[in-house]
């Protein structure tokens, strides 16, 4: 086990080390360092891999005190904590705010950026008009809430792997409503961090029903010499789902721009 302690928190993490680029696994809300065990064996033997419980998620401190915006420093102390001095990120979900909020505080720590299934809030006011059409549209939310991170076509042929997520999922603690809603207050301009001219991915899924695939298309056009990769048969959590694409198209992402 392995502990970064800054100023009242406690942030675990787990590194495979060596000398290789590195890489920065971030969860999304539904998750910890134990999501990535389909890409860690296989990016390990390339690059450095670093997973971490975020603020608030797994083994690290809670959030009740401070807001998301600690999700961004989080990432950044964490490199520092390890000498790292830059490295690749691959997002999922609430990942992409703490991406987003660690480019805009560093871009030249970061070689590249995964954002999957996400737009780490990236806005502005066509993206905000588009979201809140495509949330208008939508139905409501599962009853079950990890139910929507997974997408129906995986909940119907894994069931297994279904119950894998929602145990992952269940070694966390619930997050505070405040946590949630200050996260969806907490926005980036899109302009700004297309400035920063980090490589980004952007990955969305057919089914994703929390962060529309609509919604990507549109940040990736607005984010010039970004990629963009739609994948059919999954929903919000294509890194569970489908690693196998998942781990393709992320890894030619990565080896095009290995520093």
């Amino acid at each position: 086990m392995a502990f970064m302690d800054g100023d009242g928190f406690r942030l675990y993490y787990e590194d495979t080390g060596g000398d290789a680029p590195a890489v920065l696994f971030l969860h999304g809300a539904g998750g910890n360092h134990l999501s990535w065990w389909q890409q860690v064996p296989v990016f390990g033997d390339e690059y450095r891999c670093i997973t971490v419980d975020q603020r608030g998620f797994g083994r690290s401190s809670d959030v009740s005190v401070q807001g998301p915006a600690t999700l961004a420093t989080d990432a950044l102390a964490l490199l520092d904590h390890l000498g790292v001095a830059r490295a690749a990120v691959v997002a999922q979900s609430m990942g992409g705010w703490a991406a987003a909020g660690a480019v805009l505080g560093a871009a030249d720590r970061f070689w590249a950026v995964v954002m999957a299934n996400t737009v780490g809030n990236l806005t502005n006011p066509e993206i905000a008009m588009l979201r809140q059409r495509l949330a208008a549209a939508s139905p409501p939310r599962p009853a079950i809430l990890w139910h929507a991170a997974l997408g129906p076509t995986f909940r119907k042929a894994e069931p297994v792997k279904s119950f894998l997520y929602a145990s992952i999922a269940g070694l966390n603690t619930p997050l505070p409503q405040a946590f949630r809603e200050a996260m969806q207050q907490l926005t980036t301009s899109v302009d700004r961090y297309a400035a920063a001219s980090v490589p980004t991915l952007f990955l969305t899924s057919e089914e994703d029903g929390l962060i529309w695939p609509e919604l990507c298309e549109k940040v990736h056009a607005h984010v010039p010499g970004s990629e963009l990769v739609r994948v059919p048969g999954a929903g919000h959590s294509t890194y569970f789902e489908r690693p196998d694409v998942f781990n393709r198209e992320v890894g030619a992402f990565l080896k095009a721009h290995r520093p």
